[in-house]
């Protein structure tokens, strides 16, 4: 109806009347002065009430127009708020579902103690910070998803609220769809003094009785107690990082025998890495892999331990494993954030099977550098890398600096730095040094008996081998004598021995077992070689730094003796070629330089030899090199 009235107003505007032009003017024309005044008179009332309609017909329109733009936009306002509810209500529920953490209730304490300040939630606070110190002592890379309950960081204490709130709908939800961890607690008088009580759930709990002055004490062992019944692998590892080891292993031993299926595995994982004797780890290692094919740290650790008693084929293949599986969708059941750390402890250990030493001792130094870092005797390792890539200074600096221990890995980097120590000398080839380094670690082996049996067969060799070098052969025998078949560098040294005592024919044949040991490893093969040269037989020597050079590119060592040999076939021009690749993967090697010095000298090149000659001068050289080398540099 409005929008009609509208069109008809309209058309009577545009014409200038209200009535028929024509009739108007008839009637005009034949009408006096007043009664056309009169006439028109009307005709502009009759106008101005049409106007005056027509105003009040935009209003009622403009009305209605703004009324149902507000009613659409209350709908649309009052629809945003049910979805906004709704969200957060399905966020809260979301939110509870997924909640795993701590939470630690007000405890119940007596009203003396509380006038004293120490409230129920004092007494919590109390407890929060000893679990946090705990879990913070504990640094391990094991992914949070692989706990089978698992609080992480998520630790708080609840404060009580009254009435009915957002806080406690979100805490009701939590408690009927979620995981969370709940503590509680009281303390009481005895006649003794008094009792602390804490419990998990709906459990009984475990109380802890003495002095109202030992509260700190009493408060601790209830945490600990919480520690163990909510956290039990966590908890082994924080005793083993207080050098708790006799409370520890009984800790991981009981999960072994009869925790969760996934937390059995991590179990024998923790055995493993905390047991003092290697073949012993190994088998819990081995253990934890096979309950669990997926666990990178349990096949990584496990070839550690297998290098450790000179398996170094296995070792090899499980490393290989382990980095194939941290670079799956699960990253081999390690922590996200650790994944980079881990793969450069993994890539290091390959690196050094193949003989890239500076490789491995760049990519532990990164691991060092990166603070995440579980694991004790982690200097003594780094120098070891370095010792074998020819750089002793750097060994030397690196345990002058050594990363501090927590107290539970004092021992374990005592033994590592002293094995680093023999390997510098070794390498060196200073065998006094070899030898006194060796009785070094006698004390450590009366305090940590089963240190002996891996040191036996990854390290006493090298000591066997110095003790024959200096004549001593029946000292050398009776070191590697008993040594196991299946150990690669036990064959090595033993063929070494064998050379040193003049019967060539056992050395070639413990040189040939010990390739066929480990026929993907370099060592066995540039060892040979050596002696092959040292025998005057540069051709077969190069026969086999080529096979070692082969397996390991990176290898200095090989491609340095091959020089030597060429250099021995008066062969300089071409010892140089190889002189320069070694150099990329032992920059530091005094030995390097100075036979790099001598066969420029021999192709006539005297001012690039002395260039040599100095580097060598400034860099360790044994005893027998740097006599070489006074020799072509007097003074």
């Amino acid at each position: 109806m409005a929008e009609e009235t509208q069109a008809q107003v309209s058309g009577a505007e545009a014409s200038g009347a209200g009535a028929d032009p024509a009739a108007m003017a008839l009637a005009l024309g034949g009408a006096s002065r007043e009664r056309a005044d009169a006439f028109l008179k009307k005709q502009e009332a009759l106008i101005e009430d049409l106007r005056h309609h027509l105003r009040e017909q935009f209003k009622r329109l403009k009305m209605g127009v703004i009324s149902d733009r507000l009613s659409i936009t209350l709908k649309i306002l009052t629809g945003i708020v049910g979805v906004a509810f709704a969200a957060g209500l399905a966020l809260m529920i979301w939110d509870a579902a997924h909640a795993d953490g701590l939470v630690i209730e007000s405890f119940s304490v007596p009203p003396d103690l509380a006038a004293k300040g120490l409230t129920g939630q004092v007494v919590a606070t109390q407890m929060l910070d000893r679990l946090t110190a705990m879990q913070s002592g504990v640094i391990s890379a094991r992914s949070p998803k692989t706990f089978a309950s698992n609080w992480g960081d998520d630790i708080k204490v609840e404060i009580p609220q009254t009435g009915i709130s957002v806080s406690e709908a979100s805490r009701f939800l939590r408690g009927w769809l979620g995981h969370e961890t709940r503590i509680s607690g009281e303390i009481i008088h005895t006649e003794a003094g008094i009792a602390v009580t804490a419990r998990v759930g709906v459990d009984s709990g475990t109380t802890f009785t003495g002095a109202e002055s030992d509260l700190d004490a009493l408060v601790q062992k209830a945490a600990e107690r919480l520690y163990r019944v909510t956290q039990p692998y966590r908890y082994g590892v924080y005793l083993e990082s207080q050098g708790r080891h006799s409370e520890g292993i009984p800790v991981l031993q009981a999960l072994a025998r009869s925790g969760p299926a996934s937390e059995r595995a991590w179990a024998y994982f923790g055995l493993g890495n905390f047991s003092d004797d290697a073949r012993q780890g190994l088998g819990f290692l081995q253990r934890s892999a096979e309950l669990d094919p997926s666990n990178a740290l349990a096949i990584g650790n496990a070839a550690n331990s297998e290098n450790i008693l000179g398996r170094a084929e296995q070792a090899l293949r499980d490393k290989k494993k382990g980095l194939a599986l941290l670079s799956g969708s699960e990253h081999g059941q390690v922590r996200e954030d650790y994944v980079p750390a881990v793969r450069l402890t993994i890539q290091s250990s390959l690196d050094s099977y193949l003989g890239a030493n500076r490789d491995a001792a760049l990519a532990y130094a990164e691991y060092l550098q990166s603070g995440d870092t579980p694991g004790y005797g982690l200097s003594g390792l780094l120098a070891l890398f370095q010792a074998e890539a020819h750089d002793p200074d750097a060994a030397r600096a690196t345990l002058a600096n050594a990363l501090p221990e927590p107290p539970g890995g004092v021992d374990t980097a005592t033994f590592s730095n002293g094995l680093a120590r023999i390997s510098i000398a070794f390498t060196m080839k200073d065998w006094s040094d070899v030898l006194r380094q060796d009785a070094a670690l006698e004390p450590l082996f009366l305090k940590r008996s089963g240190y002996r049996p891996g040191y036996h067969v990854s390290t006493e060799p090298m000591v066997a081998l110095a003790a024959a070098a200096l004549g001593r052969f029946a000292d050398a025998e009776a070191r590697i004598g008993d040594t196991p078949a299946d150990c690669y560098l036990c064959l090595r040294m033993r063929a070494e021995i064998a050379e040193l005592k003049g019967d060539q024919a056992r050395a070639d044949q413990w040189f040939a077992e010990a390739a066929a040991a480990a026929p993907s490893i370099p060592f066995a093969y540039f060892d040979w070689g050596q002696v092959l040269l040292e025998r005057g037989q540069p051709d077969a020597a190069i026969a086999k730094f080529a096979i070692a050079n082969q397996k390991g590119p990176k290898f200095a060592d090989p491609l340095e003796a091959w020089g030597e040999a060429l250099m021995k076939q008066n062969r300089s021009d071409r010892a140089l070629a190889k002189f320069e690749e070694a150099e990329k993967y032992a920059p530091n090697w005094g030995r390097l330089h100075l036979k790099w010095g001598e066969a420029l000298s021999y192709a006539g090149r005297k001012d690039e030899a002395r260039v040599q000659y100095q580097k060598a001068s400034v860099l360790d050289l044994g005893a027998a090199d740097r006599a070489e080398l006074a020799k072509v540099v007097p003074g």
